[in-house]
């Protein structure tokens, strides 16, 4: 009777270890999987912020003759791609009066949309490789992709003229001196409290960025 007793005890306290062990490891196997969705969620996070870093508008420099209008680049992959070509300096035709255009020797990454407003300063891809720096507002039914604009357009019509123009475009902060001046033209430097360098050409000074800040 003794015996039967302590085989009894001893089958029970066998299936309680066992069914505490499989517990034990059914929850360290959901832990596991916790650890897992946590650590998953945190590479899409790091993934996303990233990407959102790779893709962060670009300032950019459009420098037509000894005007330099600042602009800022779409945050898109036309927007990468544009930037990955800078810099570069191309003669943009006229057309209708309101744009300048120059088909690019290479394609670029298309998101076409109509726009249905054209406003100046816009600066846009037609088809995949035609890039239009449009100096009008005025409403299109055509479609394009945003590659730009200008943050302040006023002046560009006039800068841009009437007939095709050479443009140079170029990222921000990347211009050794103003645009058509030569070092050895260069009257004289200085540096003002801002803690930029200016230079001094023909009665006007313009900063390191080629940006004309005031006249003689």
């Amino acid at each position: 009777m003794f015996f039967y007793v302590s085989c009894k005890i001893g089958s029970y306290l066998a299936n309680l270890c066992y069914s505490i062990s499989a517990k034990c490891s059914t929850f360290a196997l959901e832990m596991r999987k916790c650890k897992i969705k946590k650590m998953k969620r945190l590479f899409i996070l790091f993934f996303a912020l990233s990407t959102m870093t790779l893709m962060a508008q670009t300032p950019i420099n459009i420098i037509i003759g000894s005007k330099t209008f600042t602009a800022t680049l779409a945050d898109s992959e036309t927007g990468e791609a544009f930037a990955a070509l800078l810099p570069l300096t191309i003669t943009m035709n006229e057309l209708n009066g309101n744009e300048k255009y120059h088909y690019l020797s290479s394609n670029l990454p298309t998101a076409a949309y109509q726009p249905g407003t054209i406003h100046a300063g816009d600066l846009m891809l037609y088809g995949n490789n035609c890039v239009v720096l449009f100096y009008k507002t005025f409403n299109t039914s055509y479609s394009y992709t945003r590659i730009g604009s200008i943050d302040d357009p006023s002046g560009l019509a006039a800068a841009l003229g009437s007939g095709d123009v050479s443009v140079r475009f170029e990222k921000a902060g990347t211009t050794d001196l103003t645009p058509n001046v030569q070092s050895d033209d260069v009257q004289s430097t200085k540096v003002l409290r801002d803690g930029r360098l200016y230079i001094n050409h023909n009665g006007a000074t313009y900063n390191v960025q080629g940006v004309k800040v005031k006249t003689e």
